[in-house]
């Protein structure tokens, strides 16, 4: 009997070291988790709006608003019933302590519908050259950035039709993918600047000093944007009617334009296409535009009738799996590049329909 303080205080310190134990534990268990569920399907969502986009049909985004996760560690100390048993010493109780540890998950869900006049116009407005000129400067290639994000510079043009919903006829865009191809070289080789004017920090300015080996490079660059032999500094001018000859012109796409421009790149099941349920692009002789040319191989979805094995996100639709291959490079890169730029535009939506919570069953 004189035991019996003795273990409850062993079993309250166990207890004690349970509680103390679990929120850092819970960190550790939960936090991997639902920050992979999370940003795994996020990325779906926006692969399966993309594939939506591409048979002509609306598009909708949900945000995770907020994720709870309740933990309750209940620790409870006792004892049975005492027992009585009889020997040659005479009547003798035996004392039975009891414990019990109970662990229970309750995790919250809210889902936010992206909606509100804002987050629409976010989406429909051309994305602002100070953002395309932070992607290049944290590392992106200019011909991914502006093969994607820019519409037009001078006169050349960068498929602008497809801009919507998939054209009827076949973009050229051959002298802007030249330009983009000669743009880079002048970049890697120092020959070319992209900066934000002092004067005004919404307006990007580009600065030519090219000589010796980039000499032909830069008489290439101004000869196909039309350029003075006798100006080095040109600032870009979003406004197509400016005729001053020391702006650049140009014009970017919005967020869902370029959604619009990438879904040209997903594959979709022959019966479809022979059934006329998406549109279908052609040459000047009839036959089927092959969208690769002008994405250059930046931007593939895959589909098959199984799920593949080798995906890097993959989603089911109308009996078929979209993908994007775990190998393709090319696809994963600029996916990263979109998601970034629809996290930067999108801002913080107005929710104006209720919102869903769900709390999960343990």
């Amino acid at each position: 009997m004189r035991l019996r303080p003795l273990v409850c205080v062993f079993l309250t310190s166990l207890a004690v070291a349970g509680c103390r134990s679990i929120g850092p534990a819970a960190i550790r268990q939960g936090h991997p988790g639902f920050n992979g569920a999370i940003a795994q399907t996020l990325d779906e969502q926006l692969l399966l709006n993309i594939v939506r986009m591409r048979y002509l049909e609306p598009i909708f985004f949900l945000d995770v608003g907020n994720v709870t996760d309740s933990r309750r560690l209940g620790f409870h100390v006792g004892t049975s019933d005492s027992m009585f048993y009889v020997n040659n010493k005479g009547k003798t109780a035996e004392w039975n302590p009891t414990a019990d540890l109970d662990i229970s998950q309750s995790p919250t869900i809210v889902y936010s519908p992206m909606q509100g006049q804002s987050f629409v116009k976010r989406l429909m407005v051309p994305v602002p050259l100070p953002v395309l000129l932070d992607a290049i400067q944290s590392g992106w290639s200019v011909q991914r950035v502006f093969g994607i994000f820019v519409e037009r510079m001078n006169h050349l043009t960068n498929a602008p039709s497809a801009s919507g919903p998939t054209p009827t006829s076949a973009p050229d865009r051959e002298e802007f993918s030249r330009l983009l191809t000669v743009m880079a070289n002048l970049l890697h080789g120092d020959g070319l600047t992209l900066g934000l004017d002092p004067a005004d920090r919404n307006r990007l300015v580009m600065r030519l000093h090219a000589n010796g080996r980039l000499a032909p490079i830069a008489k290439e660059f101004r000869d196909l944007l039309a350029l003075p032999s006798t100006d080095n500094v040109f600032s870009f001018q979003e406004n197509l009617l400016d005729d001053h000859r020391d702006s650049l012109k140009l014009r970017t796409r919005s967020v869902q334009s370029a959604l619009f421009y990438l879904a040209n790149g997903v594959q979709v099941p022959r019966e479809h296409l022979e059934n006329g349920i998406v549109p279908i692009t052609r040459l000047g002789d009839g036959s089927a535009y092959d969208w690769s040319v002008a994405l250059e191989g930046q931007f593939t979805v895959c589909c098959s009738d199984q799920r593949p094995a080798d995906a890097f996100l993959a989603i089911p639709y109308r009996g078929h799996w979209f993908f994007i291959a775990d190998r393709d490079l090319a696809s994963k890169s600029t996916f990263m590049l979109l998601m970034n730029i629809f996290n930067l535009q999108a801002g913080d939506p107005k929710v104006v329909a209720p919102t869903l919570t769900i709390p999960i069953a343990r």
